[in-house]
């Protein structure tokens, strides 16, 4: 108990109206802190959202690159009895190639779409690669490669199939008669990448550059580091999975997702003469059959189908 003498009425009611103030001011400055620290909360949500749709934005909508020499149709064209590259201009920036589904003197046009890290291509090329370069040294077909990237999602750097589609496209621009050679060498077992891997470092993919012996290898090896033909592959790679692009037309109806669905494109895509390849026939029969060129029956690839941007 204290002594202390018991204030007027007047003085508690003062004094509970002057404790009630003071709760009221602590009150309204909490709530003007937890209003700043909100606005701070949101301002630092929308800052993250804009990044991100900037980030959505400039990967959708890519600034035209820069084209490899050689490729002025989207792929590198090889014939003759030395696997030579048909050589061409470089083209401009936002230049389309079009589509091309004959060759002059007669020669089989095989146009093959591929995916260096799809398992598919390389069964492609294991079983029908041989065949190929054969009919091309004989001089009854001429080979159009077309490298793309739909894969980079099924490794874990996020671009593999994008720097090795680069790779190649620095070897068509610096050595294009090295390209068949680097071309098989990405197929290799021991050399193509497993899914779900990081894929091929660039320091591996100019190793294998070196291999095929090229000419300007200074020039490849910067062209690799620094992407220089990133967009034009992601440029071709758009076009091969439009309704507009050079595929427009090719009835892709027998190739099916496992819900019956039409697949779309996919890799390998192969067209010899402009007829599409369903995957299923003998390629060499197939060959024979449009253009009739001599070949020998070969084993046949299941393609890849184009991954869903839900994969």
């Amino acid at each position: 108990m204290t002594n202390a003498p018991r204030g007027s009425k007047n003085e508690r009611r003062d004094a509970a109206r002057e404790k009630a103030r003071e709760q009221r001011l602590r009150q309204q400055r909490r709530e003007r802190r937890n209003k700043v620290a909100l606005q701070a909360t949101i301002g630092v949500v929308i800052i993250a959202i804009v990044a991100v749709v900037a980030v959505i934005i400039v990967n959708s909508v890519r600034p035209p690159g820069p084209g490899p020499r050689n490729m002025a149709n989207g792929g590198i064209s090889i014939e003759g009895a030395g696997l030579t590259a048909v050589t061409t201009a470089a083209p401009s920036a936002d230049a389309t190639p079009t589509p091309q589904t004959t060759v002059k003197g007669g020669k089989v046009l095989i146009q093959a779409y591929e995916d260096f890290g799809c398992p598919a291509c390389q069964t492609f090329e294991q079983t029908s690669g041989t065949q190929i370069k054969a009919l091309i040294t004989s001089g009854a077909a001429v080979v159009q490669y077309h490298p793309i990237a739909i894969l980079d999602q099924r490794f874990t750097d996020g671009n593999y199939s994008t720097r090795a589609a680069n790779a190649a496209a620095a070897v068509a621009n610096y050595s294009p008669n090295t390209f068949p050679a680097f071309h098989s060498l990405l197929y290799e077992t021991s050399v193509q990448p497993k899914e779900g891997t990081a894929g091929l470092t660039d320091d591996r993919l100019i190793a294998l550059v070196k291999q095929v012996k090229p000419t300007n290898l200074a020039q490849i090896t910067k062209a690799i580091r620094d992407q220089t033909f990133k967009n034009w592959v992601g440029q071709r790679t758009d076009e091969f999975t439009s309704d507009s692009g050079p595929l427009k037309g090719v009835d892709f109806s027998q190739r099916l997702l496992p819900d019956g669905s039409p697949a779309g494109p996919s890799t390998p895509t192969v067209l010899v003469n402009g007829q599409y390849w369903d995957g299923k026939t003998d390629f060499g029969s197939f060959v024979t059959s449009v253009g009739g060129a001599i070949s020998t029956a070969s084993p046949t690839p299941t393609p890849t189908p184009t991954p869903s941007a839900s994969n």
